[in-house]
């Protein structure tokens, strides 16, 4: 059965296409089908794996056709990588389509009724949301059976955690009674630094004892900022690096929370 993880959180830069590539692989390693959503207008999911910037098929043409009602192939839009996942890309053009979304009838269900198209191929399907609380967001958190939340532990790293959190429960109340929150992650984490353990220590009183909170948290290292323009995850980078290590314990924590 396929699993919809959805890898959110309205703050920029603080690692959701990182962990989207890295804990995806993380999961192909250990056997998983895993697709790849990018439902990002930067479209770094896929540029993050090496593919070229312009593709002719992504993710908006896939939703338009949803929309539309038109007959299509879902699985044209997908791209294979050499790590065993595969990828639907995105481009800025989906930006458009996340105002567009606002007068379709049942706006919140197009991308779940995508990938429903997908999902008896994968074992777990990853979306990489954009940093908003917007309509595609609206929709991955709609498709998806839980709810990934990156943090950088830093000064300010609860801002806009509540508002997030309150909109997942606004929409598993109104929308998807089966949305769950898979874990707050905390990313790029400068472990041995007091003010990062300051806010780990805040995130977790403010929140730990309501979300579960990952016990293996996502270091800082030269390595993982690196992977991007080799077009890489951090397993065919470093396999060797502390990155590696901890994606692949995250994925074993992931695998275990099924």
């Amino acid at each position: 059965m396929c699993r919809v993880i959805a890898v959110a959180n309205q703050k920029g830069g603080v690692g959701k296409t990182t962990t989207c590539i890295n804990l995806g692989v993380a999961l192909a390693r250990l056997g998983k089908k895993v697709l790849l959503v990018d439902a990002d207008p930067q479209g770094q999911v896929a540029l993050g794996l090496g593919f070229p910037k312009k593709v002719r098929v992504t993710l908006k043409n896939m939703l338009e056709n949803i929309i539309m009602g038109l007959e299509f192939d879902p699985k044209e839009a997908i791209l294979k990588h050499k790590e065993g996942v595969e990828v639907i890309p995105a481009n800025k053009l989906l930006a458009g389509l996340d105002v567009a979304l606002i007068n379709v009838e049942d706006r919140e269900k197009v991308l779940k009724e995508y990938l429903e198209l997908l999902e008896d191929d994968y074992d777990y399907i990853l979306i990489d949301c954009m940093p908003s609380l917007g309509m595609m967001v609206i929709n991955a958190l709609y498709a998806a059976d839980s709810v990934l939340i990156p943090v950088q532990p830093q000064y300010y790293a609860t801002d806009g955690l509540t508002e997030l959190l309150k909109a997942v429960k606004g929409i598993k109340q109104r929308y998807n009674p089966k949305l769950e929150i898979e874990g707050i992650l905390f990313t790029m984490d400068s472990r041995r630094f007091n003010n990062s353990k300051r806010q780990k220590k805040a995130v977790q009183e403010a929140y730990g004892t309501a979300v579960r909170i990952f016990e293996r948290s996502i270091p800082r290292t030269e390595a993982l900022s690196e992977t991007t323009p080799e077009g890489v995850s951090i397993f065919a980078y470093d396999i060797c690096s502390i990155g590696a290590k901890s994606y692949a314990e995250l994925a074993q924590e992931v695998l275990h929370h099924a």
